[in-house]
C-alpha cells in the first residue's frame, strides 16, 4: 500500500494527543509490511526543539522595552543557555492592556501592535491565537515545554488602584474579584491546552511606595486625573498615603491570589506550575530612589515607535498610549523579573536536559464514568522501541503496553460568585472540573502527560 511515512507519523501522534486512540509504531511497521526491528534506523530523527510561549498583559509584553531587553526574552536566553545545544523556539502573544476574561465580540477584533493599550484580544483568547500559530509551524500543543503567563491588573484597571478616592478595602475586593478568580479560570484552561508544558506565573509589585518621590507622584496624579476625566488632583501627604495603601492592598491580594491559583493547579496537575515574585522593594517602586519602573514622561527605548503605532491606531493624542511605559518595569526592572523567574525554573532543568523522550498514547479513547479496558502504548521517541514505563491514572498505577481496567472520573465544575464592588454588578466565574489524567514515567525519560476530558 502507498503511505507517506511523515504524514502517518504526524497523524498517529495527533491521535494520541487528542485521546482518540492511537497507532503505535509497531502498527506502522505492520501496515508498511516491515517488522518492528527494521524501523529504528528508518524513523530516527533529530530531537525536536524546546518550545516556549508567553501570554499576558503589558508587564509580560515588556511595555517600553526593545525585544532584547524584555524579561520574556531574557528568560528565553537563559533556557537556550541551559538546553545544551538544543534549539529553542519562542513566541509571545502578550500585549499592552490585555484583560484575562474573554469577550465573544471584542476577542474577534484584529489586535493592535503590542505597545498600543487594548483590552482585547483577552489573555484567554491569546491561548487560541497560539494554537492557530502553532499549526502554521507544524508544532503540536503537546510539544510546548514552557509557558510564561500573567494577567489580572487590567481586569481591575490601573486607574482604580491609583485613585485617591478609592479605599484600600475596595482595592482588596477588586483584586480578589479580578485576579484571584480570573487566574483560577485561566490557568486550568491553559494547562489543558498545553498538556506537557511547565508554567511560570510572575507576580506584580507595589507601584507607589513610601520611597516614591513627591515630584513623580504629583506627575502621576496628573495622568490619573486625565484618565478619570476629573479636575487635576493636587498632591498632599494624605493623598500619597492613600495611594501607598491602595498599592499595598493590590500587591498583597494579587500576590496571595496568584500563589493560590498556582497551588490549586498543581493540585490538579502536579509539578507543572511555579509562581515568581519579582521581589521589588519599596525602593524599587514608581519614582523611588532605586526605581525599577519608568517615570511619567520618560523617554523609554520604544517611545518613537510607540507614538507611530498610536497614530496608526487612532490614539495619537491619547496620553495613555503615547506615554504607556509609565509605571512599567524599566531595563533593570526587567532584569529583576528575569532573575526571579529563572531562579524558580531551575527546578525543571534536570527534566528538560534529559536526552531521551517518550512517545505515548492511550487506546481506546478514555470514556468518562464507566469502567473499560485500556492500553497505554509507550515507546522511545527516537528509536520507537517499547519502553518499560509506569502509567499513573488517578491514584492507581499500571504497566505500560499492557491492558488495564479503569473508570475515568471528573470532579464537578466549581462556580465562584463574588459581589459587586462600588455599585458594580457581581461576577460569576466557572472553574472547570479536573478529570483523571494519565502520566507516564520511566527512568531516564521526560515524563509524558495525556489529558482526558469530560
Amino acid at each position: 500500500m502507498s503511505l507517506d511515512r511523515r504524514t502517518f507519523i504526524r497523524d498517529a501522534s495527533a491521535l494520541a494527543v487528542a485521546g482518540a486512540g492511537c497507532l503505535t509504531f509497531a502498527d506502522l511497521g505492520r501496515l508498511m509490511g516491515h517488522g518492528k526491528a527494521h524501523l529504528p534506523g528508518l524513523l530516527r530523527g533529530p530531537t525536536r526543539p524546546f518550545n516556549m510561549l508567553a501570554f499576558g498583559d503589558s508587564i509580560m509584553w515588556g511595555q517600553g522595552l526593545t525585544e532584547d531587553q524584555k524579561f520574556a526574552t531574557l528568560v528565553k536566553n537563559w533556557v537556550t543557555t541551559n538546553m545544551l545545544g538544543r534549539a529553542v523556539t519562542f513566541e509571545s502573544f502578550a500585549h499592552s492592556g490585555a484583560r484575562i476574561m474573554p469577550d465573544t465580540v471584542q476577542d474577534g477584533m484584529a489586535p493592535f501592535t503590542g505597545e498600543v493599550p487594548a483590552k482585547f484580544p483577552s489573555v484567554h483568547k491569546q491561548l487560541y491565537r497560539a494554537i492557530d500559530s502553532l499549526g502554521t509551524r507544524s508544532i503540536r500543543p503537546s510539544e510546548i515545554d514552557l509557558v510564561l503567563l500573567n494577567g489580572g491588573i487590567n481586569d481591575i484597571g490601573v486607574a482604580s488602584i491609583l485613585s485617591p478616592f478609592a479605599s484600600s478595602g475596595s482595592i482588596t475586593d477588586l483584586t480578589r474579584d479580578s485576579i484571584t478568580s480570573h487566574m483560577n479560570y485561566l490557568l486550568p484552561a491553559a494547562a489543558d491546552l498545553f498538556p506537557n508544558a511547565k508554567f511560570i506565573v510572575p507576580g506584580y509589585f507595589r507601584i507607589v511606595t513610601e520611597d516614591s518621590a513627591t515630584p513623580e507622584v504629583t506627575a502621576l496624579l496628573g495622568v490619573v486625573s486625565a484618565i478619570l476625566g476629573i479636575p487635576a488632583i493636587f498632591f498632599t501627604p494624605l493623598i500619597k498615603q492613600q495611594l501607598i495603601a491602595n498599592c499595598s492592598a493590590f500587591f498583597t491580594e494579587a500576590d496571595a491570589g496568584l500563589r493560590a491559583a498556582v497551588n490549586a493547579q498543581n493540585g490538579r496537575t502536579p509539578n507543572r506550575c511555579v509562581f515568581a515574585d519579582p521581589g521589588f522593594s519599596i525602593y524599587n517602586g514608581y519614582g523611588a530612589s532605586q526605581r525599577r519602573l519608568f517615570n511619567t514622561g520618560e523617554s523609554d527605548p520604544m517611545v518613537i515607535a510607540r507614538k507611530a503605532s498610536c497614530e496608526a491606531a487612532g490614539q495619537g493624542s491619547d496620553l495613555l498610549c503615547t506615554s504607556a511605559s509609565m509605571g512599567h518595569p524599566n531595563v533593570s526592572g526587567a532584569v529583576k523579573y528575569a532573575d526571579a523567574m529563572t531562579a524558580k525554573l531551575e527546578v525543571f532543568l534536570t527534566e528538560w536536559q534529559a536526552l531521551r523522550k517518550l512517545f505515548a498514547c492511550v487506546d481506546p479513547k478514555p470514556v468518562i464514568g464507566a469502567a473499560a479496558s485500556y492500553t497505554v502504548w509507550v515507546e522511545d521517541y527516537e528509536t520507537r522501541l517499547p519502553v518499560a514505563a509506569t502509567v499513573a491514572v488517578g491514584s492507581e498505577t499500571f504497566t505500560a503496553n499492557t491492558s488495564f481496567t479503569y473508570a475515568f472520573g471528573c470532579t464537578a465544575p466549581e462556580t465562584d460568585k463574588s459581589d459587586g464592588v462600588r455599585g458594580k454588578p457581581g461576577r460569576t466565574v466557572t472553574i472547570p472540573g479536573a478529570c483523571d489524567g494519565i502520566v507516564i514515567s520511566a527512568p531516564g525519560y521526560i515524563s509524558q502527560a495525556i489529558p482526558t476530558r469530560a
